[in-house]
């Protein structure tokens, strides 16, 4: 028996019938049999290693079977698992990532759910509260029910503004899977801080496709969208491709030189890139007739003018204003000199003169029926240009003092009935992007862009 007292000193071993033995300074100076007291633990040592590495190789294919979850949005049916550890948030990011994380900070992804307008949409009983909206506008949203339902707790959400619901579309929404960072290009400075997983995908446009396009959802459709696309942002950029546009991508807009501002409908120098506008105004008869003519020309833009969601629209107003503001003279709208369908050019009664820039839904589009015709599109497509042009009658004397005619160009982001339903003052949801005045009399004067 081996006594706690035997000193770990060995002074000799010898070889006795296959076995190892020790001799030691132990009682009765008997050889200590080293093959039981060494030889097994030492044999259970080997195994349980080669039993740990066999699970670790077992455990490595079945890592390389794994399929990494997918960095593509599926256009709100299902929000972002990210498996963020635990501390990552976004200002963790931030505290790396000075300059995205303050430029995201100020952007509208930033508030995507957490903006008066939008909280006022998603509590709307008839149309909001359902799970497929925050999907997109918070991705990182704990629940996961049908797209259709209703988030629990979604009162209280807006009560206390959970992290998931005030960062909108975060950092961590877009650059986290599995667990990783992901990214364009992986870095060593990047990998000392945390592990990277290279993702090309995220600089191409079917990335933003995943919540920028998408189409109508029923009740009783809770897994797939139908009709037309209600914001067709790929689609139009495929189509703007296809007419010889220049190599680019939604990235070199709203994202140059990596910013994170990410501007859009909401920022006016960007709709004033994407839209330009002229006004001439001159006499053909002298105090009798005159014609106006507003020129719009979409610039250097991938999709039509104006983007986003079928809400979205844009709206040119004329009119001819005496030095007192007061509006004079009678339009008529000249034969091919506008794109407005001509209906509604025939109901001309006075000003200001309307045209209307917008993507229509009507029965086919909603899905409600297939064989109903398709409502028209009157935005402007990539590089087009489009004039507006109107005979001006006075009355005899109306026009013998200086005349003004102004046109403005306004942004709305949704209709009147649709602000009206959701509680939105008009003057949240339009606001005038572009105006330019010329003088009328005397003839010949430019215009002022203001």
């Amino acid at each position: 028996m081996w006594d706690s007292q035997v000193e770990t000193g060995f002074e000799d071993a010898i070889i006795r019938r296959g076995s190892l033995t020790v001799e030691a300074d132990g009682p009765d100076d008997e050889g200590i049999p080293l093959m039981k007291s060494r030889i097994i633990p030492a044999v259970v040592v080997v195994l349980v290693a080669a039993v740990g590495l066999a699970g670790w190789r077992v455990r490595d294919v079945l890592k390389s079977t794994e399929i990494p979850t997918t960095i593509l949005f599926n256009q709100g049916l299902n929000p972002v698992v990210t498996g963020a550890p635990v501390g990552w948030t976004n200002a963790w990011c931030g505290s790396c990532h000075k300059q995205e994380y303050e430029q995201w900070q100020g952007s509208r992804h930033n508030v995507a759910a957490s903006t008066h307008n939008f909280e006022v949409e998603c509590l709307e009983p008839g149309s909001g509260r359902q799970q497929y909206c925050l999907n997109c506008h918070a991705p990182r949203i704990p629940a996961n029910g049908l797209p259709t339902s209703e988030p629990p707790g979604l009162d209280q959400a807006y009560q206390h503004q959970p992290e998931w619901l005030a960062g909108g579309v975060d950092c961590l929404t877009c650059h986290v899977r599995d667990g990783v960072v992901v990214a364009t290009r992986v870095t060593d400075k990047g990998l000392e801080k945390h592990a990277m997983r290279e993702e090309p995908a995220l600089g191409r446009a079917e990335f933003c496709a995943g919540c920028h396009q998408f189409a109508f959802k029923d009740l009783d459709l809770p897994d797939h969208f139908h009709g037309a696309l209600q914001q067709a942002s790929l689609e139009e950029f495929l189509e703007y491709r296809a007419e010889g546009g220049v190599e680019t991508r939604c990235h070199d807009c709203h994202m140059p030189r990596g910013g994170h501002s990410m501007p859009g409908g909401y920022d006016d120098k960007m709709v004033k890139q994407a839209v330009g506008m002229d006004l001439v105004a001159e006499w053909i008869e002298p105090g009798r007739e005159a014609e106006v003519t507003v020129t719009l020309r979409a610039g250097r833009v991938g999709h039509r003018v104006p983007g986003g969601e079928e809400l979205r629209f844009l709206t040119v107003r004329t009119e001819v204003l005496t030095a007192d503001g007061q509006e004079v003279g009678t339009p008529e709208p000249v034969p091919g000199g506008g794109e407005t369908d001509e209906r509604e050019r025939d109901e001309l009664s006075g000003w200001p003169v309307i045209e209307t820039l917008r993507r229509y839904m009507g029965d086919r589009e909603h899905g409600r029926d297939h064989q109903a015709p398709p409502a028209p599109d009157t935005r402007l497509r990539p590089g087009e240009t489009r004039r507006y042009s109107y005979r001006v009658h006075f009355e005899s004397g109306s026009a013998s003092k200086p005349l003004t005619v102004r046109a403005r160009l306004w942004y709305h982001l949704m209709h009147d009935g649709k602000a009206k339903l959701f509680g939105h003052p008009f003057d949240d949801v339009q606001r005038v992007v572009r105006e330019q005045e010329v003088p009328l009399d005397p003839p010949g004067d430019s215009a002022t862009d203001r």
